[in-house]
């Protein structure tokens, strides 16, 4: 699905992510865990290629047949449209707060693969009824929802599009346990209608329930992959062991 050969970022000529090299297999959910600062969120702007203007990225990110950080800014708007999907960690920042959800949502969903009004309102109902979410919230402003029903909202757009990747940083950091617990049953209800999930998190409790692969991070380093049941019965690096120390 998407190899990363080499990355390196550097802002204003730091390294903040350092030849690092990793592959997300297709059809799996992989998780990219490490600590504030080890370089997750910069690996994952690179991958989009949105990082700041101060910021560079060098090797290779290849997507599909194509290296991303090669690609045409007209080629990488056309795949953050119809073959990306990005979930962020506060799901309210990704609203307008004066607009209501309909329209919005449809800016996400449909207006992302050319449907019209009508053949949203019923498709996008019949999403938001499997997610547990009434269809009066079309209605409603994102300030009268919570934080775990916009994060379904992303979901339910996310289902609609059916993207090859969904891109989700630090999604359950401002959600409590029960919350967290039902968004990743959705995650996971994602996945297995065919799209491959990349999550970023410090949280080994999300990898653990609902990542199949993972790739630890330390210092814009990685410094462990592989399959999340063995690497959690069988950490082979310093820093891993650490992490899993700290989850008891």
């Amino acid at each position: 699905m998407l190899e990363a050969i080499g990355l390196s970022v550097k802002i204003n000529g730091i390294p903040v992510v350092k030849d690092s090299s990793f592959f997300i297999p297709e059809g799996k959910i992989t998780a990219v865990i490490g600590e504030s600062g080890s370089g997750k969120s910069m690996t994952v702007a690179a991958l989009l290629r949105m990082l700041p203007v101060d910021a560079q990225a060098y090797g290779e990110i290849c997507f599909m047949g194509t290296d991303l950080l090669k690609a045409t800014d007209e080629e990488m708007a056309v795949l953050r449209k119809r073959k990306f999907f990005t979930i962020f960690q506060d799901a309210l920042n990704s609203f307008n707060p004066s607009v209501k959800m309909d329209r919005q949502l449809y800016a996400f969903s449909a207006g992302r693969v050319g449907d019209d009004q009508d053949s949203f309102q019923k498709k996008m109902k019949a999403i938001l009824g499997k997610l547990n979410l009434s269809s009066e919230i079309l209605n409603q402003y994102p300030f009268e929802l919570s934080g775990g029903m916009l994060q379904r909202c992303m979901i339910a757009c996310a289902l609609y599009v059916k993207p090859a990747l969904l891109i989700a940083d630090e999604p359950t950091s401002a959600l409590d346990k029960v919350v967290q617990k039902e968004f990743l049953k959705w995650l996971r209800l994602l996945n297995e209608s065919g799209t491959t999930v990349l999550i970023i998190t410090h949280d080994l409790d999300v990898v653990a329930d609902a990542a199949d692969e993972m790739i630890v991070m330390r210092k814009g380093e990685i410094v462990e992959t592989g399959a999340v049941a063995d690497i959690l019965a069988r950490p082979t690096h310093e820093y891993t062991k650490r992490l899993l120390d700290s989850r008891f």
